[in-house]
């Protein structure tokens, strides 16, 4: 018998050696979301007499105090122009002041085959009035038939505006776009290319290409395109074989090369593979590609699960989603290896694995003992928006979160999901992530089509500035993404601070009290923003419908921006090793650097913290804390998601060392609300829950 005890025992030491997967607290509603398929099986015919009907709320705040504009473009015969995530459809050019939307074509124009056809939006001075677009504009048509069906019937585009360095003419500037289409018919689903290019002062002038997926690679839906100055175009493509009904990921991404041709007004591709290894054939959910602002830098990022057998340690789940990057140094002629980016375990970034404060991980998770930062698993969500700044490094805009496996992501819970910029300041050898957003929700769903956050990510024309915008819905009691806002938060990489929305540590809510408001459906913005001096607008358009399934209207956002000055709090982007600084363009050997810190307030180490609240969350009474090097007044500032002031306190002549203040919260009702204290100038912010 006590042979068998000590065999048990022993197996029992040994399991307790393995990481375990922590375990959520009963009582927590939470749900898990699973990537869903892109659309690759679908009829030309505009679908139509669908059931299902979403009762709008579209309210009139026009010229009303923090309202943004609302500009009507064009149409789409259905809302799958802009599904299939986070393609490029949207694209402004600093030089020209134009600002050009790519979608199916819609009511408006009355070609034979409205479904398959490609049109354009176009704006000028930058499309600030409705009088600066011309819209319904047709780059692409559909004219090879086979009834019911058109053979190059074209589906989700993207494009780009191809202007040469230095033009500001806009009869010399052209739309480059590419699309998936039927290929010819040869199997049911896509598995041809449709590409070319539309001048954008003449628009007659146009050129239109067809490949068909046979023989192999076999084409799919491009998900990631980009044109530089230079007069390259970069096209990349998940590598899938659907012929058996199954999408079945190849180990590839095909990448399409286009070099400007200055007699026929037109990009000449040439296509290849390139090796992206995935773990499990299905486990490939998105892929971009982006250049560096002179486009001699370009990187392609898939969202994949390679596990890296040369890496030696793999993340916590196999069954997750992490970029796998790779990178040329030289337009896109060679290609290094793959470089993986994992969230969570040994190798996680600390940015990602800090985010959770003491307090949510007794909350959330069973304890005690709590699980570590290292013992908790991580995941993308299923789209991501990539962009390369001025040093030639990578940004990613992703949505990241607690992965329970089976390559899902949970939501549910306020908090659990962040969207980050996560990036490499020494082009892959080691990568940080910037907390910009918290989110509320994940997916929404009208009738049988779904769309998640669609974190985009834009820079400046310098590649100085990042901006990254997405979808959420803010509605007490709402789990699901069914009414969401446009969110909008910029990164300045100079001074390394992220902008505050009226001096709050939180995002801005760009379609707060406007025309869309809660109706923002499926945004997309521009990669790069207009800039005017230190100004920077962010381009940004959504769709908006009545029934998903019938037509639906582009609605433009013409005038959010952030002044330089919104840029003020700190990032903690990096800290690199004494007397190096922190510029994220200097070289700095492997080896030589410290990883990138974005802990919760609640694990900073080393001096006493700042700021706490305690209890919290609170029902009658809150204690605030502030640590003080010196005597100095202190204002503390109560305020609702909404900016309102609730309570505010002036304390005079205070001073050094840790002062607590009793503020009374009886009367407050139950909600989240913003604690902002300033002490001689500078703003600490928390958040207070009242019970």
């Amino acid at each position: 018998m006590k042979k068998y005890f000590l065999i048990l025992l022993a197996i029992l030491l040994t399991l307790s050696g393995f990481p375990q997967k922590p375990r959520i607290k009963n009582g927590i509603i939470y749900k898990n979301y699973q990537a869903i398929p892109r659309v690759d099986h679908e009829s030309s015919v505009p679908l139509k007499n669908s059931s299902f009907r979403y009762f709008p709320k579209q309210r009139n705040f026009a010229g009303q105090p923090n309202a943004v504009t609302v500009l009507n473009l064009g149409t789409s015969s259905n809302v799958l122009s802009y599904s299939g995530g986070t393609r490029t459809m949207l694209w402004a050019d600093d030089d020209l002041n134009c600002v050009v939307n790519i979608h199916r074509m819609g009511p408006g124009a009355t070609p034979p085959s409205l479904s398959g056809y490609l049109g354009m939006d176009i704006g000028l001075n930058m499309g600030k009035t409705q009088a600066d677009w011309t819209t319904q504009v047709q780059v692409y048509a559909a004219n090879l038939s086979a009834s019911p069906n058109y053979y190059d019937a074209a589906r989700y585009p993207s494009a780009g505006i191809y202007n040469p360095a230095g033009n500001t003419t806009l009869s010399n500037a052209f739309l480059a776009y590419f699309a998936p289409n039927f290929a010819n018919l040869a199997f049911s689903g896509f598995g041809g290319y449709s590409y070319g290019t539309a001048n954008l002062l003449d628009h007659a002038d146009t050129t239109k290409h067809l490949k068909w997926y046979s023989p192999p690679p076999y084409t799919f839906v491009p998900e990631g395109f980009t044109v530089s100055k230079t007069g390259i175009a970069h096209m990349v493509n998940l590598s899938k074989n659907a012929e058996s009904g199954t999408d079945v990921y190849q180990d590839s991404v095909i990448y399409g090369r286009g070099i400007w041709n200055s007699v026929t007004k037109d990009f000449d591709y040439t296509f290849r593979t390139l090796a992206f290894p995935c773990k499990e054939a299905a486990a490939a959910a998105d892929c971009k590609i982006a250049t560096s602002p002179d486009g001699t830098v370009v990187w392609i990022s898939v969202l994949t699960n390679w596990a890296g057998a040369n890496i030696g340690v793999a993340p916590l789940i196999d069954s997750t989603y992490y970029p796998l990057l790779r990178r040329s140094t030289d337009c896109g002629l060679t290609w290094g290896p793959p470089i993986p980016v994992y969230l969570d375990g040994p190798l996680g970034i600390s940015g990602i694995k800090n985010h959770y404060s003491d307090y949510f991980i007794q909350n959330f998770f069973v304890g005690p003992p709590y699980p570590s930062r290292d013992e908790i698993p991580y995941t993308c969500a299923f789209d991501h928006s990539l962009s390369v700044d001025k040093w030639g490094n990578p940004h990613i805009g992703v949505v990241v979160g607690y992965a329970p496996g089976g390559y899902s992501i949970s939501t549910g819970v306020d908090s659990l999901l962040t969207v980050y910029d996560i990036n490499s300041p020494t082009h892959g050898a080691s990568w940080c992530a910037v907390a910009m957003g918290s989110l509320t929700t994940f997916r929404g769903t009208w009738a049988t089509y779904t769309s998640d956050n669609r974190t985009y990510i834009s820079r400046n024309k310098a590649g100085d500035k990042m901006f990254l915008t997405w979808n959420d819905t803010h509605i007490d009691g709402e789990i699901n993404n069914q009414n969401p806002d446009v969110f909008a938060r910029g990164v300045d990489l100079i001074t390394n601070k992220i902008t505050l929305d009226n001096g709050l540590n939180k995002p801005n809510n760009v379609t707060l009290l406007s025309d869309i408001a809660q109706e923002a459906y499926w945004q997309c913005s521009s990669p790069y923003v207009f800039t005017d001096n230190n100004k920077f607008t962010i381009p940004i358009c959504t769709q908006w419908f009545a029934d998903a399934s019938a037509d639906v209207t582009f609605k433009y956002i013409p005038d959010f921006s952030f002044e330089q000055s919104a840029f003020l709090m700190p990032s903690d982007y990096c800290w690199f090793d004494s007397g190096r600084g922190n510029d994220p363009g200097l070289e700095i050997p492997e080896g030589n650097y410290l990883p990138c810190y974005g802990v919760a307030v609640d694990q900073k180490p080393a001096e006493p913290e700042l700021l706490t609240i305690s209890p919290n969350p609170a029902d009658d009474k809150v204690k605030i804390s502030v640590y003080l090097k010196r005597e100095v007044m202190v204002d503390i500032e109560i305020s609702d998601l909404f900016g309102k002031t609730i309570k505010s306190i002036r304390i005079g002549g205070t001073g050094m060392g840790l002062h607590t203040e009793e503020i009374d919260i009886s009367g407050f009702a139950a909600g989240v609300y913003v604690v902002s204290v300033v002490v001689d100038g500078e703003r600490m912010v928390g958040k207070l829950v009242v019970q």
